[in-house]
């Protein structure tokens, strides 16, 4: 059954479908919050409240052929995330995404270990907006419409952003680039 219909379904008051879309989507969001945050029990929150959240609102929803319960439910997360770092007074960047890299055995993964290095510092230069672009296409697997709905840029520049970026890396680093979002 599509998003759209389980989405009616819970609005008609079978809250049973929201179970189905819970199902569908808590790990996905439960990871984006994750490789936001680097801490489990916050992700596990967080991921808490986003469902919460759309069980809530989820009358108030109105999905078409052009929007998708998918791109709302990360813009929940996302919002979630921000507010997170907003009472923390935390605003630093929300937390370099890079820091995940640190802390775990990603590097022995590689023989070249001169690469990834160059990667990083290439990825650490970017604005903020301009990393979750990337990071959002390649590790989470939206299109550049659920982009567009959750950064609030339009389709072309969520797309501009990312080919311009991915140009500057040279083919080498490209496909290590790839790799490493897709390993993790």
């Amino acid at each position: 059954m599509s998003d759209i219909k389980l989405v009616q379904n819970c609005q008609n008051g079978n809250f049973d479908s929201f179970w189905v879309l819970y199902d569908s989507y808590v790990e996905k969001i439960y990871k984006f919050i994750y490789y936001k945050t680097l801490n489990k029990e916050l992700s596990e929150d967080l991921t808490s409240e986003v469902f919460f959240n759309a069980l809530n609102k989820i009358n108030n929803l109105s999905l078409d052929n052009e929007s998708s319960f998918k791109s709302w439910l990360y813009k929940i997360a996302y919002n979630k995330i921000i507010d997170y770092y907003r009472r923390k007074k935390d605003n630093s960047s929300l937390k370099d995404y890079l820091n995940l890299w640190k802390d775990n055995d990603l590097w022995k993964n590689f023989d070249d270990k001169n690469k990834l290095k160059e990667v990083l510092k290439y990825l650490k230069t970017l604005k903020k907006e301009h990393k979750e672009v990337i990071i959002m296409r390649i590790w989470d697997d939206l299109s550049f419409k659920e982009i567009s709905e959750i950064n609030w840029f339009s389709v072309d520049n969520c797309k501009q952003i990312f080919c311009r970026t991915i140009k500057k890396i040279n083919g080498n680093i490209t496909l290590l680039f790839v790799t490493i979002f897709f390993i993790i």
